[in-house]
């Protein structure tokens, strides 16, 4: 209706996961350099995220770009039993089966047809979407599909897309040998606010679009109500264009947004509805003040029935040297047992543990997180860039550093943040700290000379991107004496430890380069005043 208006050629916004239209945020391309690991590397991989955040779109986007000897199966209705599941991966792959087959006819023609095509140098992908809708009983069955294989290979590759309940489900004690084939791993966070406006352009000058249609206020207001869910987005954004088509505008205005958010409902909160509905003014602030506190109570408890959930990270400030007024270390109330700072660390990573049985870094293993515990200065926390759990002082307990700048330090305990001077801070020497880190897919151990695995595999690919050399689309690559002069060569640039071995901190250092969406202390163009290079 409007796209003449503006002289667009197609719509822009439409919320159909059409790949054309799929906008590559730093943290879309490493979702899908996961997807390609996986498929290269005939892994089982899990891709997680709120809903709308654009996983169906990565997915069809590598679905575009396959080679022609991939054969797939997209299965988008995953609320069926293992027989169900089956018959429709057939159904996907052309297999013919008798009518009612039982679940071991399906596994053999499935097995027939996958060393058929294996003689042909083809390979099979199996991709679900909306796997956190599958039970327990059908993800164990694609467990033991993984199981097809030969002495080579494994004949059937699968992707799984979900919602994050789906990592509560994988982090179960039943389904623990599934979460252990997993390869690779990666949660696709929503866009920031500068991505949403690049976002809001791109999608534009996709459809067509020669000039600036939505100012800058516009995208800022959409951004604050879509979230940068970017499903949330298009819908906004289709309703202001048909809003300013309708008023003959050539462009947005926060006006037309916020016109808009009220015509969605985009911004009331969840009590207004209610506190509108009460006669007196005061019974008015009753509801108000009760909802206030009732509503973290009960998203709390419905949280019960998942072990594992990603969540928003906890709001810190950014710039500690704009807050309050410095208090003294020793005014800090830490933690007495750390296993309660590990809650707000989880926060900062927009992760929640709701499984108190296992230690606290025991219960991020199967999301692909790890711990590392190193007894060092304040200067080592600055160089790793990670939110931090360090007793600051003897009587303060355990707090979590969540932000850094050259005079301050944030530090968060008992869901306060605590705002410190960097002097006093820099004097701790030989203090114990943990820091949260992400593992690449495959990772047991620290990676040297002549290991061979996932994690050696990934390694390579994220050296290719580094120094811009070709990856060699191969699985069993070796930890050569030339791939060791790479890290070699890379733990000099960054000022670590030159060994030669990939353990935790290289990773840690490798994954800030390559731009994975992680928390930190600073951005990165602050590091040479933190460090206090010149």
């Amino acid at each position: 209706m409007y796209e003449e208006h503006f002289s667009l050629t197609s719509t822009p916004f439409s919320i159909a996961p059409d790949p054309q239209f799929l906008y590559m945020s730093a943290r879309h391309r490493e979702a899908l350099a996961h997807l390609i690991y996986g498929v290269e590397n005939n892994g089982l991989v899990l891709l997680t995220g709120e809903v709308g955040t654009g996983k169906t779109t990565i997915c069809r986007y590598l679905l575009n770009d396959l080679p022609d000897n991939v054969d797939t199966a997209f299965i988008i209705n995953p609320k069926v039993t293992e027989t169900e599941l089956l018959s429709s991966i057939c159904d996907d792959l052309g297999i013919l089966y008798p009518q009612k087959a039982t679940l071991k006819v399906l596994i053999d023609r499935l097995n027939t047809h996958l060393l058929d095509t294996l003689k042909k140098d083809k390979r099979t992908l199996v991709i679900i979407d909306e796997a956190q809708n599958l039970s327990v009983d059908v993800l164990e069955q694609l467990r033991l599909l993984t199981n097809l294989e030969t002495n080579q290979r494994k004949l059937l590759q699968i992707i799984l897309l979900g919602q994050p309940e789906l990592l509560g489900t994988l982090s179960g004690r039943s389904l623990r040998q599934l979460s252990q084939r997993i390869t690779a791993r990666y949660h696709l966070d929503a866009l920031d606010k500068n991505e949403t406006r690049q976002y809001i352009a791109y999608r534009l000058a996709t459809a067509g679009a020669k000039v600036t249609i939505f100012q800058r206020s516009a995208m800022d207001s959409i951004y604050r109500l879509s979230k940068g869910i970017p499903r949330v987005i298009n819908l906004i954004c289709d309703r202001c264009l048909l809003g300013a088509f309708a008023e003959n505008q050539s462009f947005v205005s926060s006006r037309i947004v916020k016109a808009v958010s009220k015509e969605l409902f985009l911004d009331r909160p969840i009590y207004s509805h209610l506190a509108g509905t009460v006669i007196c003014c005061l019974a008015g602030l009753v509801v108000f003040v009760s909802l206030f506190t009732y509503l973290p109570f009960t998203v709390y408890s419905h949280n019960n029935d998942t072990e594992i959930q990603l969540t928003k990270g906890r709001a810190v400030t950014n710039n500690p040297q704009d807050a309050a007024v410095t208090i003294p270390i020793s005014k800090v109330s830490g933690h007495i047992d750390k296993g309660l700072a590990f809650t707000d660390l989880h926060a900062l990573w927009g992760i929640y543990i709701n499984n108190r049985t296992l230690p606290a870094c025991e219960a991020i293993i199967p999301i692909g997180l790890a711990c590392l515990e190193l007894l060092g200065s304040i200067e080592d926390i600055v160089k790793l860039n990670r939110p931090t759990i360090i007793q600051a002082s003897i009587n303060s307990g355990w707090v979590t550093i969540s932000a850094l700048s050259e005079n301050n330090a944030t530090l968060i305990a008992h869901d306060r943040e605590y705002l410190v001077s960097r002097k006093e801070l820099d004097q701790l020497s030989n203090s114990l700290f943990t820091v949260i880190w992400r593992m690449p897919p495959g990772y047991k151990k620290p990676i040297s000379l002549g290991d061979k695995g996932a994690d050696v595999d990934w390694l390579i690919y994220q050296l290719s991107i580094l120094y811009e050399y070709p990856y060699e689309k191969t699985t069993g690559h070796v930890f050569d004496r030339e791939t060791r002069k790479k890290v070699m060569d890379f733990q000099k640039s960054v000022n670590l430890p030159v060994s030669g071995i990939v353990g935790p901190r290289s990773w840690i250092f490798i994954n800030s380069i390559e731009g994975i969406n992680i928390p930190v202390l600073y951005q990165e163009e602050s590091r040479r005043t933190m460090v206090g290079e010149n």
